[in-house]
């Protein structure tokens, strides 16, 4: 039997700076390299862009979460560890991907998910480990383009593709494939 998906927080106290869909990050228009927060006013200063609408987003693919440097955090469901990567817009991540498939509010189809882990100073775990909910596997940081330091994190639905890897289900729905996961988050 095919259950509905439940993930645990990954970083406790589980603050929201910013919610799936918002848009409150700017970026250096000329060097595409420094990013900051609105202002009060809530608009980008000048010489600034929002960071989602000039990367081909809707809005925030993910869930900001307050954390000190080096925070711990931990996986927020089994799986296995998809990727470890260092990028230069990201920072610091790490992927896991469900061994379990789930029902997934108003969609018909089970999928297995995948979590992302963004602006990280580092991570515990190598790529294919095994991991489950609740398991250290990094500390949070300010890597990659990041206004300050805290968590991203990310739930996407992936099906597989042979020999790739996984793909994202909804790749084209204005969040390249991520859905907003608070709706999932247990107890």
């Amino acid at each position: 039997m095919l259950n509905r998906l439940n993930v645990k927080r990954p970083i406790t106290p589980y603050i929201v700076t910013q919610p799936f869909g918002g848009d409150l990050n700017c970026i250096d228009i000329e060097t595409r390299t420094k990013c900051i927060s609105r202002t009060r006013e809530g608009v980008c200063p000048a010489g600034y862009e929002s960071l989602y609408l000039s990367s081909g987003l809707n809005g925030h693919n993910g869930v900001d979460l307050v954390a000190a440097h080096t925070q711990p955090v931990y996986a927020a469901t089994d799986g296995l560890t998809y990727k470890v990567v260092s990028e230069e817009r990201r920072g610091i991540g790490v992927e896991i991907v469900s061994k379990e498939w789930f029902h997934l509010d108003g969609i018909e189809r089970a999928y297995r998910v995948k979590t992302r882990y963004w602006h990280l100073d580092s991570y515990v775990v190598t790529q294919g480990q095994e991991i489950k909910a609740g398991e250290l596997i990094g500390y949070a940081d300010n890597t990659g383009l990041s206004s300050g330091t805290h968590l991203h994190f990310e739930l996407k639905p992936v099906r597989r593709r042979f020999p790739s890897g996984f793909r994202n289900v909804f790749q084209k729905n204005g969040y390249f494939g991520a859905m907003d996961p608070e709706p999932y988050f247990g107890d």
